[in-house]
């Protein structure tokens, strides 16, 4: 008998542990689906929910004494089945009515074929009859607003310049994009105000309306960009250093966004004619180049560089490298082109960046190691989500495992190629890192909410990002930036009354001309940086005579204005 009931004991234990197991293995399972929201699709949601089944049916399945007859052990067994089951489907529905009920309301699909927007009627309803809230840039200029016309509401862009910023809202064709979808919610005025006096209105039976977003951006230096970048394609991005403001943020070829909101059945042939046009045309006019087109950097690279090299302790600005014209790595002859003095052989870290020397800073990166170099690109932010007011794609130090382990991938990735991707907005801020000791500020477009009336909702307070460098590498890296301009390679962007620190870059692609590029910075004599630019043109060729002149213009101009 004792023996006997040892047995039992030890029996209940492991029943025990097995069904705790159990539940803490469902809730675990369970849980991370719920807490991933709409990170992960509704297939892995229901995958994960089946998933969780397993655990709950050992955490559940009856113990049956040998005693019970078998149709009584059946019977209770697929009760649990049934019940567990029933567990699933009340899982589903805390997701479906509980967790996910803002999203799935809200939930917009296209039609492939037609473009039309398949949503919630209740919602195209609400778009066509609910005042929009209004869009304006830094100095009260409309960008976007809504005018009724026969009771029926329809969005205006008043300036097209900022239609890759603004986007469009067509509610019943195509949907929306830029700051009309990812502001949605407040633009419609279902969050972001104060939800008594929203509950009050209800009551009293007025209409909802809209919150009013207001900008960072100036209308005028937009304009100013798009003149600039003309008929070629690219992108320019202007930001206030110490605020991480964005002033500009332009791509080319652009839209008039006008062209493609559809609230009556009179807007969807014409609106389908634009949208087809747009969407046949190879330069891709409705992608946002200057936070979604990812390009290889060129030698604008060379800043992050220089900046590992000093914070590392690798270099500094005097010290000397030689280039004779030729390096030689595991038998790849690189060779230099951008020598301005075919004599001289020995060249100071700080000169180097000036006229661009790749073949020492393929030295540099072979002595940073291929690690060192990654683990610096991501303190500036490569390989990681940027916070931002619109979507922007992540930039890619290498794409291929194991990439920098080659020295010659290496050397090349140091002076700007290699596998590198960068969007314009990643290299305005690199620029103004440098020119704020190291400080990333978080970039942003939308500097506060407003209700129609004008009382501020809310306001985006200035923060801090990440930190790209040290301080003191930060400030050398802009010293040479700076003698690049006044002694070197850039000194078209020297400008009388004004500090500018620049780096030009002519990336190469594989196939046709180079992208050409230019970052830099702009503050008065003896006085911190005040504004950074990064402006991009595909296929420019090169650095110094496109990308510059447009980069120079558009800081003089912030600083103007």
């Amino acid at each position: 008998m004792t023996a006997q009931r040892g047995r039992s004991a030890r029996e209940t234990a492991v029943l025990f542990n097995r069904r705790t197991l159990g539940a803490v293995l469902f809730f675990v399972i369970a849980g991370y689906g719920l807490a991933a929201r709409d990170t992960i699709t509704d297939a892995r949601w229901i995958a994960l929910l089946w998933l969780s089944w397993i655990p709950l049916l050992v955490a559940v399945w009856p113990d049956v004494p040998p005693t019970v007859p078998p149709l009584g052990r059946s019977v209770l067994r697929m009760t649990m089945i049934f019940l567990s089951i029933l567990t699933l489907f009340a899982v589903q529905l805390l997701r479906v009515q509980v967790v996910m009920s803002d999203s799935i309301t809200h939930r917009i699909g296209i039609d492939p074929v037609t473009g039309d927007v398949i949503s919630n009627p209740l919602l195209t309803n609400e778009a066509l009859t609910i005042p929009r809230g209004a869009i304006y840039d830094r100095d009260g200029v409309t960008l976007a607003r809504t005018v009724f016309e026969n009771d029926v509401a329809r969005r205006v862009y008043p300036e097209p310049a900022t239609g890759e910023v603004t986007g469009y809202f067509s509610p019943l064709l195509y949907g929306s994009s830029g700051l009309e979808a990812s502001w949605d919610d407040e633009l419609a005025g279902r969050t972001g105000g104060n939800p008594l006096a929203r509950a009050v209105d209800e009551l009293r039976g007025l209409p909802r309306r809209g919150l009013d977003l207001r900008l960072t951006l100036d209308a005028g230096l937009q304009r100013q960009a798009h003149a600039a970048l003309g008929e070629r394609t690219g992108a320019a991005v202007l930001l206030d250093i110490e605020t991480g403001a964005v002033l500009a943020l332009t791509s080319t070829p652009s839209f008039d966004p006008n062209a493609l909101v559809v609230v009556t059945a009179d807007d969807r042939e014409p609106a389908q004619a634009a949208f087809a046009a747009l969407t046949s045309d190879p330069r891709a006019p409705l992608v946002q180049r200057a936070t979604s087109g990812l390009y290889p950097p060129g030698s604008t690279f060379k800043t992050i560089t220089a900046a590992a090299a000093i914070d590392t302790g690798v270099a500094q600005p005097d010290t000397i490298y030689e280039d004779a014209g030729a390096l030689m790595i595991a038998g790849h002859t690189l060779v230099e082109q951008n020598r301005p003095n075919e004599q001289q052989t020995l060249w100071s870290l700080t000169e180097s960046l000036a006229w661009s020397l790749n073949v020492v800073f393929a030295q540099i990166g072979l002595q940073l190691g291929g690690d060192t170099l990654a683990q610096a690109a991501r303190g500036w932010g490569w390989d990681s989500d940027i916070p931002f007011d619109l979507p922007v794609e992540p930039s890619r130090v290498s794409v291929t495992p194991g990439f920098l382990d080659n020295p010659v991938a290496v050397a090349e990735t140091a002076f700007g190629q290699g596998e590198l991707l960068t969007t314009p907005l990643q290299m305005a801020i690199t620029a103004a890192g440098i020119g704020n000791d190291g400080e990333i500020m978080r970039p942003h477009l939308v500097a506060s909410i407003a209700e129609p009336d004008g009382e501020t909702v809310r306001e985006t307070r200035t923060s801090r990002w990440r930190r790209g460098t040290g301080p003191e590498a930060a400030r050398q890296t802009a010293g040479m930036m700076i003698f690049a301009v006044e002694n070197g390679a850039l000194g078209t962007a020297f400008t009388p009354g004004y500090t500018i620190g620049g780096k030009t870059g002519t990336a190469e692609t594989g196939s046709g001309d180079p992208h050409a590029w230019f970052i830099g910075f702009i503050g008065l004599p003896g006085e911190e940086p005040r504004y950074a630019v990064a402006v991009i043109v595909e296929a420019g060729g090169g650095g110094g005579q496109v990308a510059l002149p447009i980069g120079r213009d558009l800081l003089i101009a912030a600083m103007a204005g």
